[in-house]
């Protein structure tokens, strides 16, 4: 009895293990994009950061912590009325400090697409598979928080004439 409870259990580790092998080499690997950006804080940059999001459609909520400098924004879903054709999307932010305010921000775009061959147009039977990451939307995300903190921006001196004054 004791040898053939050892040979089940020496089947099912290594069913787990070619399993768990074979599905890991199946996931897309991520896509970040990255850049660095100036910014007056870390605050500011967060700020930019939920504005960002918000206006690209990414749902924001419990998965924002600013203490870490890391957004997790909910799903985006776009269904269709057929498989493979609905999709959804979730962002992801991280940024760190580099020097004096100085960023490094890297984001990335995580996809999904709905394999649910009966009722594509039903979010409660959508069946979710990873696909490869949306880099141009993580592109279109990291643009958008450049923009939002703009540039160096040059004072005038106060002291000096100005035009017709």
């Amino acid at each position: 009895m004791n040898r053939l409870k050892h040979a089940c259990v020496l089947v099912v580790v290594v069913v787990l293990a070619v399993c768990g092998a074979s599905c890991k080499s199946d996931l897309p690997a991520p896509e970040w994009r990255d850049g660095e950006v100036t910014a007056a804080s870390e605050n500011v940059l967060w700020e930019v950061t939920v504005l960002a999001l918000e206006k690209e459609g990414y749902p924001v909520g419990a998965g924002l912590d600013p203490s870490t400098g890391v957004a997790l924004s909910g799903w985006k879903s776009s269904l269709a009325p057929f498989k493979g054709k609905g999709w959804r999307a979730r962002a992801h932010v991280k940024y760190e400090r580099t020097a004096p305010g100085r960023y490094r921000v890297d984001v990335r775009v995580e996809k999904e697409l709905n394999q649910d061959l009966a009722r594509p147009l039903d979010p409660s039977y959508a069946q979710w598979e990873p696909t490869a990451d949306d880099a141009e939307r993580a592109q279109v995300l990291l643009q958008r928080i450049r923009s939002y903190l703009g540039g160096e921006i040059e004072v005038a001196d106060p002291r000096k004439k100005r035009f017709g004054s």
